[in-house]
């Protein structure tokens, strides 16, 4: 049976749904994602959602050429809200700034069910996701980095555990489980890295302290020293 091709990056949340899920595809579009998880025969049914008719519109259409009708429905809505009926079990919010995807899991409190699992994959604002999920009891199961048209993504796999932690800045930037194996994560390491030093320079040039920047600068510094990565940029 066809499929949708599915590049890695979502092949990366692809591969965190579970089997016999009922799967929500958060700010669809072209119903890639679950239509993929069908023709896998991975998931039960898929809800897709998102906020513009336009998105909604491509995905319907482009589900109709699949034999998946009575196993999708569609929904114009902010996000999850009005979703909390439908048994969904494996949620992804995927293409959005971290940002908006935290915004997005703050007003849906059905989401804090530990039988739930988010897939997460931020386009910017990664730190902020991951505070946000630390701060409301979400812990991050695992995470993969790949690099799909030439960028670097992190996708999460979270769950609600109850209980709040903090994490460092290094941590919040890059992640609980850093791979020294995985490219990607290493070009988003170094990329970042640079980012900073251009940061604080830009900040120090203008008279400001750059202290938080500087310290994450020693956590990369540490970090790189302790995996033998010094020389890598």
């Amino acid at each position: 049976m066809k499929k949708p091709a599915l590049d890695a990056r979502l092949r990366a949340a692809a591969a965190y749904v579970r089997q016999d899920a009922v799967f929500a595809d958060v700010g669809t579009d072209h119903a890639y994602l679950p239509l993929f998880l069908l023709a896998e025969g991975r998931i039960l049914r898929a809800v897709l959602s998102d906020i513009n008719e336009g998105p909604l519109a491509r995905a319907r259409e482009h589900a109709a050429t699949y034999p998946y009708g009575d196993k999708l429905s569609f929904h114009l809505t902010n996000g999850l809200e009005g979703l909390s009926g439908q048994g969904i079990t494996d949620i992804a919010i995927c293409g959005m700034g971290g940002e908006l995807i935290a915004d997005i899991l703050s007003r849906a409190p059905f989401v804090k069910d530990p039988k739930i699992r988010l897939i997460l994959q931020p386009m910017s604002r990664l730190a902020k996701l991951r505070a946000h999920l630390a701060a409301e009891g979400f812990s991050i199961l695992s995470e993969t980095y790949v690099s799909a048209a030439g960028k670097h993504y992190a996708c999460m796999h979270a769950a609600f555990s109850g209980a709040p932690y903090a994490l460092s800045p290094f941590e919040e930037e890059f992640g609980q489980y850093p791979d020294t194996e995985n490219k990607a994560f290493l070009a988003y390491l170094f990329s970042k890295e640079r980012a900073l030093r251009a940061a604080v320079r830009g900040m120090q040039n203008g008279g400001g302290e750059a202290a938080a920047q500087k310290a994450l600068l020693a956590e990369i510094e540490d970090f790189k020293k302790k995996h033998g990565l010094e020389h890598t940029l």
